[in-house]
């Protein structure tokens, strides 16, 4: 009886460390105006984008409200990144825009550290899924073309909990150390 106690119990703070809700969330462009935005970030609930060239065009595609990082020459050649507020997971967002020598290097990070590279030489639905806990992302156009697009980046956001649910954990877990004790006694 004992060891099914205890079993229980390590099965209880297992489960509470492990199991995390995950929100859906999806960022597109809809609620910008259409053309160039007179900045070079910004900022939103979900993430913050920079461009590295001269402004951030909404619209670049003609096909919905896609961005994209404008140069001084005005087309989508220059570099962005995606700065999300949370690590997310289950990534995927639509480029568009490919013109013939457009060719596009999407660097992906946690943190600090460099997850992975991912070449495009062509619109369509890039899957990141096979990454997790994705921080930002780093568009490196080198297009000789027109340049690419972005849109509707949707992903998972793991709720992380905060330090005080440990804390919490910790002392209901010693009371019903305290309480099993009582009673055996």
């Amino acid at each position: 009886m004992k060891f099914l106690k205890q079993r229980s119990i390590a099965l209880s703070i297992f489960v509470a460390l492990f199991s995390t809700n995950t929100l859906a969330d999806t960022l597109d462009f809809t609620t910008l105006a259409h053309g160039a935005q007179g900045s070079t970030v910004l900022v939103f609930p979900q993430a913050t984008i920079t461009s590295f060239g001269s402004d951030i065009y909404v619209g670049a595609s003609g096909i919905d409200s896609e961005i994209c990082a404008l140069t001084a020459g005005f087309n989508c050649q220059a570099d962005l990144q995606v700065d999300f507020t949370a690590a997310v997971n289950n990534l995927s967002f639509v480029l568009a825009g490919y013109d013939s020598g457009d060719h596009l290097d999407i660097n992906i990070f946690s943190g600090t550290s460099l997850l992975g590279t991912i070449a495009r030489e062509s619109n369509g639905l890039v899957d990141l899924s096979a990454y997790s806990n994705i921080t930002k992302l780093y568009f490196d156009d080198s297009s000789t073309g027109a340049g690419f697009s972005y849109d509707k980046f949707q992903f998972t956001v793991a709720n992380v909990p905060e330090p005080e649910t440990y804390g919490m954990l910790l002392a209901g877990l010693g009371l019903l150390g305290f309480v099993t004790r009582r009673k055996q006694a």
